[in-house]
């Protein structure tokens, strides 16, 4: 994950990064996303976690998912995002929300919002929920298809519109793929239009329903097109719409290159960049499923360094600390921008059992890493005794 505008400039999520930067420098978790259950109502082509109609039988019980969220209160674990499959499924949901938010636990709630309706979304807001994100894939016929359930599109689109009405905050999501290409910049104007604050973009993930396919991907041109499209947008005055950009962590060397040749001033970045790199294994993220497993990266349901059980939060935190550690291989370890990406380490897991081999899908031209601004600036700053 990465906020393009609040990691460089000022953006709508600046309190939740420093949060985020302050925990994981005091050697504390600096969010945690949680699976909550496997189960949804959905059945969306390219679920990495091939979720469906049922609980996984090792799930947490309700009384281990309670004493979970008192120990990340304790943890002083900032940022929690319930997730799922659909999180709003499970039984126990406002119990674990309503829990978390009163030990002081910011909650994003990541939902397909086919649930949401009016009482729900004055509950949410009544919970102190200032974002939930939902999916947007294309329009009402292909989102629909992608989801395997007529009519989704038409309750998504509802439901942002009553969460909005009732000061929720939405980030719009979509899996950036050949399918759904096409739709890309319309749904950026989607988001705009529905008043969502937010959109996040992330690139395939070759795991649970797209096992196999990577050749859905967009390529690197096609990436950088749409970098500098979001350049654009944020070097916007009128405009201040928020970008994540999910598993491309190259995304961020490339935009803060773009950014060094505008004549931005983004010492703001890389200074949060010398402490968390655009890929966050090892740098605070947490990732745990709904059976407790834990996982550097959400996306990589089957690399995971224990069981939540026996680890416990602070038993966890110590072990991810350790991957931060390890030094990527290949073209990432030779890279002039490894301090500040380091490369998409799930998808060096996927291609190649080991999480340090290189990232196979870098967005970076091979001739635009030997421009000297952003090196000189990124790695003096990196190194000791530079920018403080």
């Amino acid at each position: 994950m990465a906020h393009v505008r609040s990691l460089f400039f000022n953006g709508p999520l600046d309190a939740v990064e420093d949060k985020a930067h302050t925990a994981y420098k005091l050697g504390r978790p600096s969010d945690v996303i949680w699976n909550i259950t496997n189960r949804c109502n959905l059945r969306c082509d390219h679920c990495y976690m091939g979720a469906d109609g049922h609980a996984l039988p090792d799930q947490l019980s309700d009384e281990e998912a309670i004493d979970l969220v008192h120990q990340m209160g304790e943890a002083g674990v900032p940022v929690i995002f319930l997730s799922g499959g659909e999180p709003m499924v499970r039984p126990n949901f406002w119990e674990i929300l309503e829990t978390a938010r009163g030990l002081g636990i910011r909650v994003t709630v990541s939902t397909n919002a086919t649930l949401i309706d009016r009482d729900v979304a004055k509950r949410l807001k009544a919970n102190g929920i200032d974002w939930i994100s939902t999916s947007m894939y294309g329009p009402a016929e292909f989102h629909d298809e992608m989801v395997r359930v007529p009519g989704t599109q038409a309750r998504v689109i509802e439901a942002i519109k009553i969460l909005r009405e009732e000061g929720v905050g939405v980030a719009l999501k979509c899996a950036v793929s050949t399918e759904t290409w096409p739709y890309i910049y319309d749904i950026i104007a989607l988001a705009k239009e529905l008043d969502c604050g937010m959109i996040y973009l992330c690139d395939l993930i070759t795991s649970g329903r797209s096992e196999g396919e990577e050749d859905a991907r967009i390529s690197a041109e096609q990436w950088r097109e749409l970098a500098d499209f979001i350049i654009d947008d944020i070097t916007d005055p009128e405009s201040s719409f928020e970008y994540d950009i999910g598993a491309m962590p190259s995304f961020i060397a490339y935009a803060a290159e773009r950014l060094l040749e505008r004549g931005y001033d983004i010492t703001r970045g890389l200074e949060r960049l010398k402490v968390v790199t655009a890929c966050p294994v090892g740098k605070g993220h947490m990732n745990i499923n709904s059976e407790g497993g834990v996982m550097p990266c959400q996306f990589a349901q089957d690399w995971t360094i224990g069981n939540i059980r026996d680890l416990g939060i602070d038993g966890a935190t110590r072990e991810l600390f350790k991957l931060a550690e390890a030094k990527p291989k290949g073209k990432c370890g030779d890279c002039d921008y490894v301090e500040i990406c380091v490369g998409c380490r799930t998808k060096a897991w996927h291609a190649e059992g080991d999480p340090m081999a290189e990232d196979p899908t870098c967005m970076l031209d091979p001739e635009f890493q030997h421009g000297e601004l952003l090196i000189r600036n990124a790695l003096s700053c990196c190194a000791p005794g530079g920018c403080s």
